[in-house]
């Protein structure tokens, strides 16, 4: 039976998948997921928030495809998309929608913020901007506050779940800077130079992780297995081709980290719930 997400076009041999391709994305919103599951624990509050969040990031794929911004053959799926959109809209409305109601003003107020960067992530899609800088990094911190909401839902102290986002955004800021750093070197056109933005960006992640550690947001330590890939990517970039190896590896580092996480909140127990 064919998946929802795979639709045969006319005249083609191979389904035109309706999933998001971007696979560093799954460990973005993923990881952090289950590691705020694992800590807060599993309420109704936190499932409603994971499904809608699963459902909404999903769901840009069929957007883009509406959008005509999947090619050709793409676009000959539309009416497949359109109903996959539509229902994987609908189950983030009403799952979004019923956490709100049952959640605390936190967990309200941060599901308006996680409205916020999913639509405007949604629009630089639509627009075709879904590659730009503002747009990956409008998605780095869209995808990492539903973890907050799950947190949040389980009762954590709000300054350990700040660190703990801001330690996931630092992460991944560094890796994505990486990534496309390891893009503009194998480009012929740049001659194997990088723009001195993606430098300072890394830099600075760099140093942001560095600061908050001594300063005492020990969560930043945690997040060290995925900065120090950014860094070994940013001073040995690889070959385009081995871009799938290094998808691997970041998603390994990435799941180092969360453990590491789970481990250390689980023996250290620096967070107490709120009463």
């Amino acid at each position: 039976m064919t998946p929802l997400y795979a639709v045969y076009t006319v005249g083609t041999a191979a389904p035109v998948r309706l999933h998001p391709r971007e696979h560093g994305a799954y460990a973005i919103v993923g990881v952090p997921l289950v590691v705020a599951l694992a800590i807060g624990g599993l309420n109704s509050v936190a499932l409603l928030g994971t499904i809608a969040t699963i459902a909404g990031f999903v769901a840009n794929e069929s957007l883009m495809v509406l959008s005509g911004r999947q090619g050709e053959r793409a676009r000959l799926s539309t009416p497949a998309a359109l109903s996959t959109l539509t229902v994987l809209l609908l189950i983030t409305i009403v799952f979004g929608s019923s956490a709100f109601w049952l959640g605390s003003e936190q967990v309200q107020v941060t599901l308006i913020a996680c409205t916020f960067f999913a639509v405007a992530g949604y629009a630089m899609s639509v627009a075709g901007w879904q590659r730009t800088l503002v747009a990956q990094l409008t998605g780095i911190v869209g995808l990492t506050l539903p973890s907050a909401v799950v947190l949040l839902a389980g009762e954590i102290d709000s300054a350990s779940i700040v660190c703990l986002s801001a330690a996931w955004i630092i992460g991944r800021v560094a890796t994505t800077i990486a990534i496309r750093s390891v893009v503009e070197f194998n480009k012929a056109s740049t001659h194997h130079r990088v723009p001195l933005t993606n430098d300072v960006i890394l830099t600075a992640a760099v140093l942001a992780c560095g600061s908050s550690v001594f300063c005492g947001m020990s969560e930043c330590l945690l997040i060290t297995p995925v900065v120090i890939s950014a860094i070994w990517l940013r001073l040995q970039p690889p070959l385009i081709r081995h871009m799938r190896q290094i998808g691997w590896s970041l998603l390994a580092a990435n799941i180092i980290s969360g453990l590491w996480m789970i481990a250390w909140f689980g023996m250290n127990s620096p967070i107490v719930p709120s009463q």
